[in-house]
């Protein structure tokens, strides 16, 4: 059995469309009242959606499993999904509004209604034909070998992509025909159309990702990118590992009496092995605590040293 995280997304797919058509066969039993048809619609309509954000799940994984610099057309492969579904909940917000205006209005908010679907729809398939055009450079990448070396088995993927978001274009171009200047009399009362290039469409995209599971090919740990909080979580960690290290490396050389706030004090006075027999100095670092009772005296004397030099010489000049 093959497991992703993200599978749940295509069960959503099935299960509104499963929910679509019982309320659709319900309906034919009470036809009187508009309520069980409505939800039927709603959820006919909107199904596909979960279809689409599957297609731009896998799409971001295979750019990450596959692609070395893990990013496409500049776009990382942890953000692909994230962009393309924001853009799907933008045409779901469009197409559920249109829809909801469609069945509950009368007469002139019917056919606005319609008209905001559809624009929902058109909005849905220029989203699909960016993505289509990312997927296209993908393919080529691939084809030229541009691919993590040991990485086989992309093709499976790609198919199915190409597959699937086909015949949702097909779904979109029948229901934009549908709703066309306020709906098709034709299309809407005959459930043939319905059938063939509404239901078929989704169910042949289920059966195409069941047959082809994303869970076959994309294998290992690279096949799922790392989530933000995670990585947030592993470089913090990864900062507080480096400041303990550095701390306990400090605490050595001052252990050992090779390091001491005094040191910052020499370094800065210029004082140095020939300043003073008594203190013992090795490379501009005081090698004892018991000195450091002794380093303002040595600044003193240095600086006292350094001014009388320099003093010296500008007479001498003179």
């Amino acid at each position: 059995m093959f497991r992703k995280k993200f599978g749940w997304v295509i069960c959503m797919a099935t299960a509104w469309e499963f929910v679509g058509f019982v309320c659709r066969t319900i309906s034919t039993f009470n036809q009187l009242t508009d309520t069980v048809t409505s939800e039927a619609v709603l959820f006919v309509l909107l199904a596909p959606l979960w279809l689409n954000a599957f297609d731009y799940i896998v799409f971001g994984r295979m750019i990450y499993y596959y692609l070395p610099e893990k990013r496409i057309a500049g776009i990382k492969a942890e953000k692909i999904a994230t962009v393309f579904v924001l853009m799907d909940i933008l045409a779901f917000i469009v197409q559920l509004i249109g829809g909801v205006m469609g069945q509950n209005g009368d007469g002139s908010m019917v056919t606005l209604g319609l008209n905001i679907y559809s624009g929902g729809v058109a909005l849905q398939q220029a989203f699909i034909l960016s993505f289509i055009s990312l997927i296209i450079i993908f393919h080529r990448k691939m084809l030229r070998g541009e691919t993590v070396q040991g990485r086989h088995g992309w093709k499976k993927l790609l198919y199915p992509l190409y597959a699937t978001l086909l015949l949702i274009t097909l779904r979109i171009i029948y229901r934009i025909v549908e709703f066309a200047n306020g709906g098709n009399a034709e299309l809407n009362d005959n459930e043939v159309f319905i059938y063939v290039l509404d239901a078929s469409p989704m169910l042949f995209g289920m059966i195409i990702w069941n047959i082809w599971h994303p869970g076959r090919t994309l294998l290992g740990p690279d096949s799922e990118p790392p989530k933000v909080l995670s990585r947030r979580i592993l470089k913090s960690n990864a900062r507080r590992a480096i400041r303990r290290e550095e701390h306990d490396a400090r605490k050595e050389r001052r252990a050992a009496g090779k390091e001491s706030p005094s040191f910052i004090l020499m370094e800065h006075s210029g004082i140095n092995n020939e300043d003073d027999d008594n203190v013992n100095v090795s490379h501009g670092m005081v090698e004892h605590w018991s000195q450091w009772p002794l380093i303002p005296i040595k600044i003193v004397r240095a600086k006292a040293r350094e001014i009388g030099g320099n003093v010296g010489s500008r007479i001498t000049r003179s």
